[in-house]
C-alpha cells in the first residue's frame, strides 16, 4: 500500500474500508499500521481527525472513535461520522408549528451531534409528533416527510446536514479514469479519489454512496443514482 494515504487520530491506516453514503452517516472499520504491543493515542470516545491523501489531493473529516482493539495481532478502529450519537435514542416530543429545521436541529442536539441547517427547512409542520426513537431515525422521518429532494448526512466538519438536495458536479470529473466501468451503468470504481463526495454529479449521475478501500489495491468505488434538476 502507498504510505500516507490515509490516517486516523494520527496513525497510518494499512487496510479498511471508509463508506460514506449520501443519506447517513460515515462509517470506517481500519486496521491501524501500529505494532500489538504498542497503545494508540486515542480510545472509544474520542474525535479523530481522519485524513485521505493521494497525489497532494486530500480529504479531512472529523469523526468519532467508537470501538478500538487488538483484533488477530493487529489494532483496529472503528470511527464514524459527526459525535457518534445518531444511535442514541430522544425521547417522545410534540410540536405546534414548528419549522422543519426546529424539529431537526432539537433531534441533533439531544442526542449530542451539531446540526447545520440547509435551504428548505424553513416550511412550517402544523403538527408534528416524534415517538421515543433513535435520532436517525427521526432524521429520517422527518427527510421522508419533506420529500426525495431531501437529504440528511454528517459533513467532513463533523456537523449533521439536512436540506435541500443541491448537486453539483465533481470539479475532477476529467481526471477520472472510467476505463474499467460504464459510466451508465450504476456501480463504478476509480483509482483512490479522496476528494469525491456523495452528493456530487458524475456524469449527470448522483453521488449516493463512496467507498474507499484501502490496502494492496487502493480505490474509491461509487454507487451513482438517477438525478434530474
Amino acid at each position: 500500500m502507498e504510505t500516507g494515504i490515509m490516517s486516523v487520530g494520527g496513525l497510518a491506516v494499512v487496510g479498511g474500508v471508509f463508506t460514506a453514503p449520501r443519506l447517513g452517516v460515515p462509517t470506517a472499520m481500519l486496521r491501524l499500521a501500529l505494532p500489538s504491543n504498542e497503545v494508540p493515542r486515542f480510545s472509544a470516545g474520542d474525535a479523530v481527525p481522519v485524513v485521505l491523501e493521494l497525489d497532494d489531493v486530500q480529504s479531512r473529516w472529523t469523526m468519532t472513535c467508537v470501538r478500538i482493539g487488538r483484533d488477530i495481532g493487529a489494532w483496529r478502529a472503528l470511527v464514524v461520522g459527526g459525535a457518534g450519537r445518531t444511535a442514541r435514542g430522544l425521547e417522545p416530543k410534540y410540536y405546534h408549528q414548528a419549522t422543519a429545521a426546529l424539529v431537526f436541529s432539537d433531534a441533533c442536539r439531544e442526542a449530542g451531534e451539531t446540526p447545520q441547517v440547509g435551504d428548505g427547512l424553513d416550511m412550517q409542520l402544523v403538527r408534528w409528533t416524534r415517538p421515543r426513537m433513535a435520532c436517525w431515525e427521526a432524521l429520517e422521518a422527518l427527510r421522508r416527510w419533506l420529500g426525495p429532494r431531501y437529504a440528511w448526512r454528517a459533513l467532513p466538519g463533523g456537523q449533521l446536514w439536512m436540506g435541500l438536495e443541491k448537486p453539483t458536479s465533481y470539479p475532477r470529473e476529467n481526471d477520472l479514469d472510467w476505463s474499467e466501468d460504464d459510466p451508465a451503468t450504476a456501480r463504478v470504481e476509480f483509482r483512490l479519489t479522496p476528494d469525491l463526495l456523495p452528493g456530487h454529479l458524475l456524469s449527470g449521475s448522483l453521488v449516493e454512496e463512496v467507498r474507499h478501500v484501502l490496502g494492496p489495491r487502493p480505490r474509491t468505488e461509487v454507487v451513482l443514482g438517477p438525478w434530474s434538476g
